[in-house]
């Protein structure tokens, strides 16, 4: 893959490559209180080719109470099906947006790396900028054709409850 971006990427650069099959677009859009806002945000206006994850299930595992925060990360080979699904494999650029100032985007940016993908940015501006420039719309759901990912985790990009527990009464900081 020639020209990957790997941090941010304008809409005007975006705009370029939204009938590219080998770019992938999120819409990460998602609201922590209203779970189906985001979803039927979606469905009513996107960028063209984009396909909708959802936080709670596409990433992040189901909660269990008491063990887990409230967006677990998946196993690996959960979330390697989920991509494959999108339409995500070692040869596709992916671009992630929201509109919550890249928050969620932002997930999935460190997800893809953690699977060791680096072709992954998060639109510059989000949602709201890719309107403002007057980035065009599309409405429904999008489908992409599968692909294959394998997953190849990099284990030193996560930290576990029990080490952060143990930082925050390290008195050596």
């Amino acid at each position: 893959m020639t020209d990957r971006h790997t941090t941010l990427i304008s809409a005007a650069e975006l705009a370029q490559h939204v009938d590219d099959v080998n770019w992938a677009i999120v819409d990460c859009r998602y609201s922590l209180t209203d779970h189906e806002k985001a979803r039927e945000d979606y469905l009513t206006a996107h960028v063209p080719g984009a396909v909708h994850a959802r936080l709670n299930t596409d990433l992040a595992a189901p909660v269990i109470p008491g063990v887990t925060g409230r967006h677990p990360l998946p196993d690996a080979d959960t979330f390697a099906q989920t991509l494959g699904a999108w339409g995500i494999d070692d040869d596709v650029q992916v671009v992630a947006y929201d509109d919550a100032g890249g928050a969620f985007a932002a997930r999935l940016w460190w997800m893809l790396r953690w699977m060791s993908h680096d072709a992954v940015a998060v639109l510059d501006g989000g949602w709201s900028h890719w309107l403002k420039v007057g980035g065009a719309v599309q409405t429904g759901e999008e489908v992409r054709p599968s692909r294959s990912f394998i997953p190849s985790v990099r284990p030193e990009l996560v930290v576990t409850t029990a080490e952060v527990s143990a930082w925050r009464t390290d008195t050596a900081w």
